[in-house]
């Protein structure tokens, strides 16, 4: 009678086990916080980085909204946008020292990865971005890679922002 109790529950307790562990796996990651550019880990390829970055995101599955706010030698800019994780299209206004102008993406999770595509226009010239979000493991930085592909060539930018 001893051995037919302890089988039983050993097999409940991997039953239980097998039944959380897939979700627990797919479980997609919580990006809300507020986020400082970490300079010394991030690299702008041919673009120049900004002086400083702050972002504050607050990610309510499946709506994303980030507030940014830029410093450079130009200025402070404040960019705000939402976003969807489930492949629908999103349209926000991107403010830049250039003006503005209307940005339509889509973001869908890759695994645990949340992966955003768009267009920018820029003076007569289309630049596609593809945009990788993130989180380190321990929840304390978010990467943010991006790939710009135009017709003067393409290049790439890592963003790292720590929490805080």
């Amino acid at each position: 009678m001893r051995w037919y109790s302890s089988r039983m529950i050993t097999a409940t307790l991997l039953a239980v086990l097998l039944f959380f562990t897939p979700a627990a796996q797919d479980a997609k990651p919580d990006f809300s916080g507020k986020w400082t550019l970490d300079l010394a880990k991030s690299d702008f390829g041919q673009m120049p980085p900004p002086e400083s970055m702050v972002a504050v995101i607050e990610h309510k599955e499946p709506t994303v909204k980030i507030t940014s706010t830029q410093k450079t030698a130009q200025g402070e800019i404040t960019n705000e946008r939402t976003m969807t994780t489930d492949g629908k299209e999103n349209t926000n206004t991107l403010r830049t020292m250039m003006g503005e102008q209307p940005v339509t993406s889509t973001s869908k999770w890759n695994g645990k990865a949340l992966v955003t595509a768009y267009k920018l226009a820029f003076q007569d010239m289309t630049i596609d971005v593809s945009e990788s979000w993130e989180l380190s493991a321990d929840g304390k930085s978010l990467t943010v890679a991006r790939d710009f592909k135009s017709q003067q060539g393409d290049f790439s930018q890592k963003s790292v922002l720590n929490k805080q």
